[in-house]
């Protein structure tokens, strides 16, 4: 079957579109501090001509300008610093003539908690690390609310947590499931693990049918297998090489501790019965 970028007819029935293949992915590599990340992804492939990010070579933590992401009215608090260390677009076609059918977008960035009321915590122990990502789930999506249903939530969070083996630290991969009765969203998938006692990295994927329909219609249209074999692909080529330093505050961490594993469910935070959640962050517990 040919795909090609051009549109000039619809495509009939059940579409699996084309994008990059995972072959040609490079190897990306960055170190922070001496800490490695490493992944393989394809060239950027946008449908417009966004601009890719790149990681630098080598970082040292304390040049690097994280940037508040919050803002007043929007966001929950200002608990939370990022910087963008990576961005990809990938588009996939339909076969002869239907043109771009999807996209898949993937962003890393690197988040760091701040102004908690108690600081002393280690990302690196289980229990610190499952508060940070709920805490910073809240503060992405849980202020998406519907006026005309009563103030019901947009996204649910998270959903499928599944605890990654095979990273030298605790990792995670999870989903943000859209109320679809609400907005026309699709899923987001992330990951996240730490790199040093106070931050952690966030890869997030974002998948896009390119068609203004319903979800149910857009499942009867538009395949996304394609889109999710290059996701997974990309994930299981993640991999985490930590410092003697950041080696040794992972050590610190987890001192005294049977049992540094994620917990193995997780279910979404509850928003909509206790909407003040986290509004007044009172601090982590000391669990280390």
């Amino acid at each position: 079957m040919m795909h090609v970028k051009y549109k000039l007819r619809e495509a009939k029935g059940l579409v699996t579109p084309k994008g990059p293949g995972f072959s040609s992915a490079k190897t990306i590599t960055c170190d922070i501090d001496g800490t490695v990340i490493k992944f393989n992804a394809p060239k950027h492939r946008p449908m417009f001509g966004n601009e890719p990010i790149f990681p630098k070579p080598t970082y040292k933590l304390n040049e690097i300008i994280f940037r508040t992401t919050y803002s007043e009215g929007f966001d929950m608090n200002d608990n939370w610093d990022a910087y963008q260390l990576f961005y990809h677009s990938w588009t996939f076609y339909g076969p002869w003539f239907t043109g771009a059918l999807a996209k898949l977008d993937m962003f890393i960035d690197l988040i760091k908690p701040v102004n908690y009321e108690n600081n002393d915590f280690s990302l690196f122990h289980p229990r610190a690390f499952e508060k940070i990502v709920g805490d910073y789930l809240t503060n992405e999506y849980s202020h998406y609310k519907s006026d005309s249903r009563g103030g019901e939530h947009h996204y649910l969070a998270p959903v499928n947590w599944q605890p990654l083996s095979g990273f030298p630290v605790v990792a995670v991969r999870l989903e943000v499931e859209p109320n679809i009765a609400i907005v026309g969203n699709t899923t987001r998938y992330l990951v996240f693990f730490p790199i040093t006692d106070k931050v952690m990295a966030s890869v997030l994927f974002d998948l896009s049918r390119l068609r203004a329909l319903s979800q149910e219609e857009l499942d009867k249209r538009v395949d996304r297998s394609s889109m999710l074999a290059l996701m997974e692909n990309i994930i299981n080529s993640i991999q985490v090489e930590l410092s003697p330093q950041t080696l040794a505050q992972q050590q610190s961490a987890l001192a005294g501790l049977d049992d540094a594993s994620l917990i193995k469910e997780f279910p979404p935070l509850n928003w909509q019965a206790n909407t003040a959640q986290q509004d007044d962050f009172k601090g982590l517990e000391n669990n280390t």
